[in-house]
């Protein structure tokens, strides 16, 4: 049984800040069905299933396709095709066992979800009718259509889907590695980080608290702020914030520069709380000996200067980067960061036609977050479909993505732009103030709809 606390306007929740999962449902109710239904709009945009003739089925079971990655993005692709083509062949290449919800981190970082509800059995997730190579890609080669997998098989295809994300490089900053092999360290890109950065932040007392943010493309871009709006609402609730100086830097001109609106909205929430800001300033190094951090800020007039800030607990974000296949491989281009070279509505590549990229590692500029890929992985299948038809691609990803913004224990934000860094859910029910509607929607419904939705293809 769960402890009981007194929530900020009085009312009891759980402990993980919220209500059951059976009356968030009640209390989401008409919201929650709101989302469920309009063919697309909305934060969860409901797609009805892809469609497809006789004769085009026909055709389709004839192809090869291949996914390269067996996360969300690469398993929603798949699914989705196998929902309109049974018998389609599909070759799913994912070396791990475990599939990780990963929007959890955070949530397993702030004591809110136990690490085995971020774990699922990986074959569990695979239709059926999936082939799966449990292997790594070592290389691609587009101009032969076939992979190459580190044990050596080589596997041809008439269609590529590349779905293999980003991953953190640690080292992007020097003496990061070493830090976080401290008791002062950690981050929350990873269950085991994650674990213990609760650890390290339950156990905090005073002092300075260090969050920091990278500079290049970011797998989910709210992330850091969420575990600094939650970890220092821990200590505010635990009777320790007056003790506690928090401080969050950033390369960016401020917190969402993305989305001018959301910036207006949440900047004068961080300085009410009284968190520093520091922005213009990135993380270049980390000495463990004597627990500083050391920064690069750049002034207006073009130059930098080094500062300095010590820390007691520090939350160091690193540069994130592909994987080395795509990074050093055919499929990237200068100036993208290693990422896959594709159109940003069509997600198809620029050179090689019969290849598609989704998710994390796709070079749209768009946030990397699953409610991009809510998005984007309708549009890939269906272009493969248009592709194969000899049609012209009539499936395009609008840029659409979301961020449900965490700013306090059962309290939450649920933010939707576009390309053009325009709110496009303001219609929805109080999504731009802190509800405990929000909170449970991403804690007890976005995961139900991962597992049970995108996962098998409905999305």
């Amino acid at each position: 049984m769960m402890d009981e606390r007194n929530s900020p306007d009085g009312q009891q929740e759980n402990e993980s800040g919220g209500i059951s999962r059976r009356d968030a449902l009640k209390y989401i109710g008409f919201g929650g069905g709101a989302l469920l239904v309009g063919g697309g709009a909305g934060v969860v945009g409901y797609r009805k299933s892809l469609e497809v003739n006789r004769r085009e089925s026909k055709a389709l079971r004839k192809l090869k396709i291949v996914v390269a990655g067996g996360s969300i993005a690469g398993l929603t692709v798949a699914a989705r095709l196998l929902r309109a083509v049974p018998d389609m062949e599909i070759t799913v290449i994912e070396p791990r066992s475990e599939h990780h919800y990963q929007p959890g981190y955070t949530l397993v970082a702030a004591g809110v979800y136990r690490p085995d509800e971020v774990i699922y059995d990986q074959a569990s997730l695979m239709m059926p009718n999936m082939k799966w190579v449990k292997d790594y890609v070592k290389a691609f080669e587009p101009d032969e259509n076939r992979v190459i997998t580190e044990k050596g098989e080589v596997i041809s295809y008439d269609y590529l889907v590349v779905a293999m994300g980003v991953q953190t490089n640690l080292d992007s900053v020097e003496g990061l590695r070493d830090a976080l092999q401290t008791d002062h360290a950690a981050n929350i890109y990873d269950v085991q980080s994650g674990i213990k950065f609760k650890a390290l932040a339950d156990r905090f007392e005073r002092g300075k608290f260090v969050t920091t943010y990278p500079s290049g493309y970011v797998k989910c871009g709210g992330a850091p702020q969420k575990i600094t709006w939650l970890t220092e609402d821990m200590f505010r609730r635990k009777g320790r914030r007056e003790e506690i100086d928090v401080h969050f830097y950033s390369p960016q001109a401020s917190l969402f520069p993305v989305v001018p609106k959301i910036d207006k909205i949440i900047m004068p929430m961080m300085e009410d709380r009284g968190m520093h800001n520091h922005y213009h300033t990135e993380l270049k190094a980390i000495s463990t000996a004597d627990r500083v951090a050391y920064f690069e800020k750049r002034l207006p007039d073009g130059n930098t200067r080094e500062v300095r800030q010590p820390y007691d607990l520090l939350h160091p974000m690193p540069r994130f980067q592909t994987p080395k296949p795509l990074r050093e491989g055919p499929l990237t281009a200068e100036g993208i960061g290693g990422q896959v070279e594709v159109d940003r509505e069509t997600l198809q590549h620029k050179r090689f036609p019969n290849v598609f990229a989704v998710g994390d590692c796709a070079a749209t500029g768009a946030p990397k977050t699953a409610a991009t890929i809510r998005k984007q992985a309708p549009a890939v299948a269906g272009n493969i479909v248009d592709v194969a038809m000899g049609r012209s691609l009539s499936n395009l990803y609008d840029g659409t993505s979301g961020c449900p913004l965490l700013t306090r224990h059962g309290r939450c934000m649920m933010f939707e732009f576009d390309f053009n860094g325009e709110l496009v859910n303001e219609w929805i029910y109080q999504s731009t103030r802190e509800t405990r509607l929000w909170w449970n929607f991403k804690v007890h419904i976005l995961k139900q709809l991962y597992r049970n939705v995108m996962i098998n293809g409905y999305v």
